[in-house]
Order: C-alpha cells, then sequence, then structure tokens
C-alpha cells in the first residue's frame, strides 16, 4: 500500500511531466499523442497509486506507465492509419540540446527508447529494463548500438 497522498501525488506529477512528455515524445513523434498518453498515464497512475508498494520508485513505476501507454497508442495509430512520410509528422522539440535532440528523435524506436530514459532521464540499465519489459542486458546491447547510430549522424 502507498503512502503517496494526494498532494504529495500532484507534487511529483508536476516535477516529473516534464519527463514523461519527453519519454512519449520519443515514442510516438507526434505532440498531440505524447500529450494524450501523458495525461492517460497520469489518470493510470492516479488510479493505481495504492498498488506502489515503494514510494521512492515513483519516478521508474509511472515512466513504465508513460512507456506502456505511448505504445498502445502508437500501436492504435499504426493499425488505423499508417504513416508514409514520418518526417512530415516529427515534432520541432527544442530545449537546450535542440540540435541533438534531433538526431535522437531520428533513431529507431527501440534506440531512442534507451536514449532518452538513459541520458535524459538518468534512469539506470535495470530501471529501463523494468519500464521497458526487456532484459538488462538487452538495454545494453541497445543502447550500444544507439550510440554508434548517433555517433554517425554526429560525425
Amino acid at each position: 500500500m502507498s503512502t503517496i497522498d494526494n498532494e504529495t501525488f500532484a507534487g511529483l506529477v508536476r516535477e516529473y511531466t516534464p519527463n514523461l512528455y519527453r519519454l512519449a515524445l520519443g515514442i510516438l513523434h507526434n505532440r498531440d499523442d505524447a500529450e494524450d498518453a501523458v495525461a492517460e498515464s497520469i489518470l493510470k497512475a492516479y488510479e493505481k497509486i495504492h498498488t506502489l508498494r515503494n514510494p521512492d520508485s515513483f519516478r521508474p513505476w509511472i515512466m513504465q506507465i508513460t512507456a506502456n501507454e505511448a505504445k498502445r497508442i502508437y500501436a492504435k495509430n499504426s493499425r488505423s492509419s499508417p504513416m508514409e512520410n514520418v518526417e512530415e509528422y516529427m515534432p520541432e522539440f527544442r530545449d537546450e540540446y535542440h540540435e541533438l535532440w534531433d538526431i535522437v528523435m531520428r533513431l529507431d524506436t527501440a534506440y531512442r527508447e534507451v536514449t532518452i530514459l538513459y541520458f535524459y532521464e538518468q534512469l539506470s540499465l535495470k530501471e529501463i529494463g523494468k519500464i521497458l519489459h526487456i532484459p538488462e542486458g538487452t538495454v545494453k546491447s541497445r543502447l550500444h548500438r544507439a550510440k554508434k547510430e548517433l555517433k554517425k549522424y554526429i560525425d
């Protein structure tokens, strides 16, 4: 049973919403869908907060919910409307590292997810594996391949 009350939950959500959005955007490549994924994730987290055993695990827990929700939306969208030119739908996301962000957004989804979670969200390999439902070794290999791809784009 979680000891997180409504006020604490709201504060944590405010703190992590930019992180949730960055993750959802990295998966979905669409601002509106990313916002929907974040909103749905927050709602699901609120409804399931009683299942969170360790309040210190809130961040990876809500990131996992967000990743799952973004993947659900992505699957639904890809079934209903195939995108011929993904570049058209890629939003411009500007932060202090916008050039690097644009390069990260060009990576395949699997590499993009681990890159965002590791470098932007600074999660451990173990936490990333849990969030994405993949073994830690797979996280390591995807991260290694992502770094090689990024190096190609940067050079």
